[in-house]
Parts: C-alpha cells; sequence; structure tokens
C-alpha cells in the first residue's frame, strides 16, 4: 500500500483502486450475474440486495417499488469460479493485510443491482457511538478495521448517476450524525457539499470502512448498476451468523482457504505467509 494511499485512505475512509478487473474478468462475471438471473429479477424489483440467506430479512425486505429488496434465491459465491476469483484477488491481499491485519477473513459477499429510477439506500455507521465491531482507529503507524468493504464494480457509475456516497473523514467523527441531516433525495447546499459520491467505471475497486457513514443515492444512470460487495473482518471477528454465505463444496486455493476460515485468534496464519510472498 502506497504511502499516498494510506494517507488519503486514513483522512477519508475509502480509496478506489482504478482498473483492477481485466475485461476477461468482467466478462466472466457478467455472465455468471445473468445465469444467476439477476438482469430477470431487476425486470420486476429496481433495487435488489442479492445474496442473503432466506430466513435472514423475513423472505425478502421491501421499501417500495422505487426501494430495495433483499433477495435469497443464491449466494454470490456459488454463482460460479469468477464470483469466487474475487475472495483473494491478487491486487487487494496487499491492502486488506494493512487495513485489516494479515490474519484477515472474508465474512460474507452479496450484490447490490439497479434499475432506475430508485430510492437511495439511507446513510448510516460513523465513528460515534463506538461499535468495536464496525470501528476505525490507527495506532504505532498502523491503520485498523474491524471490518472493510470491497465494492467491486461491473458496470459504469458516473456522476450524477447516483450509488455510493459517504461523509468522508466520518470515520474518525467524534459525534454521532445528526437526527436532522435531510434524506439523499433532498441533500440542501451544505449537506450536498459534505456527502462525496464517487463515480467508478467497469473494473473499478472502491474500498471503504464499515466506520465511514455512507449510503447510496437513488439510481439515475441509463444501464443497470451492478457491483460484488465482499465484506472482510479481523481474523477473529465475525459479523454475520452465517457467514461467509456459501453453500457449494467448491474447490480453493490455500489463500483463498484461509481467507474462508471461520473467526479465531490463537495461533492463527497470515492469509499469506512470508515463504509465499
Amino acid at each position: 500500500m502506497l504511502d499516498s494511499e494510506r494517507y488519503l485512505f486514513d483522512l477519508t475512509g475509502y480509496l478506489v483502486l482504478r482498473s483492477v478487473l481485466t475485461s476477461a474478468e468482467l466478462d466472466a462475471l457478467r455472465s455468471e450475474v445473468r445465469r444467476a438471473g439477476i438482469e430477470d429479477a431487476l425486470r420486476v424489483t429496481k433495487y435488489l440486495h442479492a445474496g442473503f440467506p432466506g430466513d435472514y430479512y423475513d423472505k425478502g425486505e421491501w421499501t417500495g417499488e422505487d426501494g430495495y429488496r433483499y433477495s435469497s434465491d443464491s449466494f454470490i459465491l456459488d454463482w460460479g469460479p469468477a464470483t469466487r476469483s474475487l475472495v483473494a484477488h491478487p491486487r487487494l491481499l496487499d491492502y486488506l493485510s494493512a487495513l485489516v491485519g494479515p490474519d484477515f477473513r472474508l465474512d460474507h459477499a452479496y450484490g447490490v443491482f439497479s434499475r432506475g429510477p430508485t430510492r437511495s439506500h439511507p446513510l448510516h455507521n460513523g465513528g460515534t457511538p463506538f461499535d468495536a465491531t464496525q470501528m476505525y482507529l490507527c495506532r504505532d503507524g498502523r491503520m485498523h478495521n474491524s471490518m472493510v468493504v470491497v465494492q467491486f464494480a461491473l458496470t459504469e457509475t458516473g456522476p450524477g448517476d447516483g450509488g455510493f456516497c459517504c461523509i468522508p473523514g466520518s470515520h474518525k467523527a467524534s459525534f454521532p450524525l445528526p437526527a436532522d441531516v435531510p434524506p439523499l433525495e433532498n441533500l440542501d447546499g451544505e449537506w450536498g457539499f459534505h456527502i462525496r459520491h464517487v463515480p467508478m467505471a467497469p473494473g473499478d475497486v472502491l474500498i471503504f470502512t464499515e466506520a465511514v457513514t455512507h449510503g447510496a443515492l437513488g439510481w439515475r444512470g441509463k444501464g443497470n448498476r451492478m457491483a460484488l460487495l465482499y465484506k472482510y473482518c479481523q481474523g477473529a471477528l465475525q459479523w454475520e451468523e452465517r457467514s461467509p454465505f456459501v453453500s457449494g463444496d467448491h474447490s480453493w486455493t490455500t489463500v483463498q482457504r484461509r481467507v474462508m476460515t471461520g473467526p479465531y485468534a490463537g495461533g492463527r496464519l497470515p492469509v499469506v505467509a512470508p515463504e509465499e510472498s
């Protein structure tokens, strides 16, 4: 991780890495998304969070025709080798080690898909109130995150299209998000200045800490929004009860198996051992 990247992540709570995925990787991922039936589902539901267990959200939370819904049809790690290849993508291992620790683990993964126009996904999280499972701090020259999110962009997200937004620096906020912040659909000039939308090109990767206040602006893009989110925890931490959201008997590399290992601390191996790097 470059010094400039470390500085920017500590300053803002997020980082964008450009052109991480190749055109071949993108084609394979989009093919698995199509085979999973996501494009058909978007004809019925405009805003879909896909890949959660069926009993998590009472068989799918519904927030209105232009709102979002949780889909439990399948887990994205069961969709095919392309989605499984993202579990320990070589371009990201050093970043995850620097941000979470060398013994990081995948807690869960899911997809966010939109066909506009949709409503926003509300702002949530922040440095205060403190939550040890979603915190950020920096000590002894190292950053520590309980959980970071890696978001892979499969489609274009241009300025004004909507999608991920955050309040940069809020992962270190000493006060909670004020109750009078307007909804993302109705941002006034002051809050509109402080809430930042993050444009992304297909193949770009966004890494952000769960501690930063974030949400999603309503989707207004011409095409569909397609993003895959992989959430990584410290090795001794587990967020989701059924982590890591996978059911098939798949083949994993040694590094992937370590990333998929359940939570524990004592004697846990780093994801990439020194002799393997």
